[in-house]
């Protein structure tokens, strides 16, 4: 049974929706969808709780968080310090949102503010690289999504599978060892519904008003994407 580590960076005097329990349970409901055979261990890492060794779990899955990769709490140094150090010992590394930022800055991209402001609701982008890990492969997929940062440099050994107008570098891969994404799969539609109502403030009327009528709009492609991270944790 692989072992799976799940990051949480999000730290909990921020939480103000209801995720059913924690953000932990909501990625293992995620993965559960299609993988009922991987245990998990949570690590509260924006609260200092790392993984005693690198070998306490078989792969690391990194989450979102309202932090940015740039941010000076030491957990995130910290966080930097064992992506490098899981990559380098052969971990598989599976990042959403800030999780995927912070793989793409720790393995020598680059992920800040985007001057293209917030991207919140229902968004579609484009697949353009199709591994042997992503089976069935759309040419375009829909998640969730809610960040104001971005990647804005790949990682040199990475190859980007996707993305579209506002977020170019949408998910990557390092070759069969790394995989981020910055879309949320593991937002169930009420869950995301909860998120973009605490957000008007922030974004304003007009991108607010926009991000909940995109809820209506679709579904996202929150089942492939639990199989595409299963089969690559299992390739």
């Amino acid at each position: 049974m692989l072992k799976i580590g799940i990051l949480d960076t999000f730290p909990p005097n921020e939480i103000t929706i209801n995720w059913n329990h924690t953000p932990v349970d909501a990625y293992i409901r995620f993965l559960e969808q299609v993988s009922p055979s991987f245990s998990y261990t949570g690590y509260a890492v924006a609260q200092g709780e790392f993984p005693a060794t690198l070998d306490a779990c078989d792969a690391y899955l990194i989450t979102g968080s309202p932090r940015g990769v740039y941010d000076s709490d030491p957990w995130i140094a910290q966080l930097i310090n064992f992506i490098q150090a899981s990559y380098q010992a052969g971990k598989k590394l599976v990042g959403i949102c800030f999780g995927h930022q912070i793989l793409a800055h720790a393995l020598g991209g680059y992920a800040a503010k985007s001057v293209k402001g917030w991207g919140l609701g229902l968004k579609t982008f484009n697949v353009s690289v199709q591994k042997p890990w992503m089976e069935p492969v759309p040419d375009s997929c829909s998640l969730y999504f809610v960040h104001q940062d971005q990647v804005t440099q790949l990682p040199p050994e990475a190859e980007l599978l996707g993305g579209n107008d506002f977020c170019p570098n949408l998910f990557f891969s390092i070759d069969d060892q790394v995989f981020g994404i910055q879309g949320h799969p593991e937002f169930t539609p009420d869950l995301m519904r909860a998120i973009v109502k605490t957000r008007e403030k922030f974004v304003g009327a007009e991108p607010y008003a926009e991000a909940l009528d995109s809820l209506d709009s679709g579904t996202p492609d929150n089942r492939l994407f639990a199989q595409w991270i299963t089969k690559f944790l299992t390739s």
